[in-house]
């Protein structure tokens, strides 16, 4: 039987011979396009509208595997399977709250829960409108597509920072958000905000930032160029320092450029204020933690001098905490980087530095060993009043109030049904003694 004609034309097309020297062409011209292409997403951003055409079309294939992946965030390691939820040990009543960020399986992305721990009801929950607050961004940047990335069932809620109106900060490598205490967006502060999120003593909002295009010269356009921000109340974005340039100007530039290249040389991811006049520091100095130089600086923005700085006894270290006026602690990852897949050596320590004496403790070492708890980067550690310690261990979705012994208060495990594990997103614990009226702020709020 004859084909008919519109395939016969295509049966004939397609068998045509074609030209050796079309195809050599054709052979020399993929790999022409494949460099030219790569030149130009290098530095997609001096490429006017070819470079954003560039970068979009790079980043096609993150976007598709996106469209399959769950934006939930599990965790592929080892643990004990636990249900999910709040327990407590009957004997010990805590009078504070928690201000959590878990992954809510139901809704499909997370919520900010204020979850009281004598009990652990969750008083308020506030699902935020991120989705506004990148609705209102016109960045564009090789690092992240907010749009993208970062949208509500993508967004984690970094940190999240209550103030004295009920309101909360928030971000997730993302735009920086105020929300009221129904999740309406207030303001936002466009820009890559990363990591912690705190408020000084004249109520200047520090997060780490990240300029969405770098403005150090020489690197990749994927460069995590960190820097301290400060942002006023109101959402106006007051001052940005960048990290290179701190160091450069105390003379500590070799710290990163005695390295090989990295893309992430600095990992600013605690900036935390003092709240009053120390042995060594001021009320309004900052302590800054870069992880990738395993280094803690006291730093002094009105002058921009570090006025003391140390690498270890921590190893990839998270979360400063100022205890009194002459203590600090450090959440220390003890990270073993040159180790295939980045192992913690045994467990992780919440330090304990002394600048009296110049001395480090471990406290908690007996409580973090016989706990296991060993979150390969990120998690926190808030010293209490009577000697226990909160601690988040980030990747494996738990989080508990825990004697320097090891005794556990009340625990809380981030878990769906079927208990797989879900990362939390730093939690912060709210003492009613301090935080009371934003709590009772938040709690009370009314909601159409």
């Amino acid at each position: 039987m004859p084909l008919p004609q519109e395939e016969r034309g295509l049966e004939g097309l397609l068998s045509r011979p074609v030209p050796l020297w079309s195809l050599a062409l054709a052979l020399l011209l993929v790999p022409v396009a494949a460099i030219g292409t790569g030149a130009i997403v290098d530095g997609w951003e001096k490429s006017g509208a070819v470079g954003r055409v560039a970068i979009a079309l790079a980043r096609v294939p993150d976007t598709i595997s996106g469209m399959f992946k769950s934006p939930a965030p599990y965790y592929g390691g080892k643990y004990e399977k636990l249900p999910g939820g709040f327990t407590r040990d009957a004997a010990f009543t805590d009078p504070g709250y928690a201000l959590i960020s878990p992954f809510d399986v139901k809704r499909k992305r997370s919520v900010v829960q204020v979850m009281r721990l004598s009990d652990g009801a969750v008083v308020r929950e506030l699902v935020p409108d991120v989705d506004a607050a990148n609705a209102a961004s016109h960045f564009s940047s090789a690092l992240v597509d907010v749009h993208r990335d970062k949208d509500a069932p993508r967004n984690r809620l970094m940190h999240p920072l209550l103030l004295a109106d009920g309101s909360m900060v928030l971000h997730d490598s993302s735009p920086l958000g105020r929300y009221d205490a129904c999740g309406k967006l207030l303001w936002s502060v466009d820009g890559i905000f990363t990591h912690s999120t705190e408020q000084g003593p004249d109520g200047s909002l520090w997060v780490p930032f990240r300029y969405p295009v770098p403005r150090e010269p020489g690197v990749k356009a994927d460069f995590w160029d960190d820097s301290v921000a400060q942002v006023s109340p109101a959402g106006k974005l007051v001052k940005v320092d960048r990290v290179a340039d701190i160091l450069e100007r105390n003379g500590l530039a070799r710290l990163w450029r005695g390295r090989p290249y990295l893309q992430d040389p600095f990992h600013l991811n605690d900036i935390q204020p003092a709240m009053a006049d120390g042995q060594i520091w001021k009320k309004g100095d900052l302590f800054l933690s870069l992880r990738n130089l395993s280094l803690i600086a006291l730093y002094r923005p009105e002058t921009g001098k570090i006025l003391w700085w140390k690498i270890g006894p921590w190893r990839f270290q998270h979360d400063v905490s100022i205890i009194d006026d002459h203590r600090i602690s450090v959440f220390d990852n003890n990270t073993l980087m040159g180790y295939p897949g980045e192992r913690v050596n045994g467990h992780n320590r919440l330090l304990v530095y002394d600048f009296a004496t110049g001395a480090s403790s471990s406290p908690w070492d007996k409580g973090f060993a016989a706990n296991h708890i060993a979150t390969r980067a990120q998690g926190r550690g808030t010293p209490l009043p009577n000697g226990d310690a909160m601690v988040e261990e980030t990747e494996q979705g738990r989080l508990v109030r825990m004697s320097p012994e090891g005794a556990v208060r009340w625990r809380y495990i981030s878990a769906d049904s079927a208990e797989r594990r879900m990362a939390l997103s730093w939690a912060r614990y709210l003492d009613p003694t301090t935080d009371g009226p934003a709590i009772q702020a938040t709690v009370n709020a009314k909601c159409s």
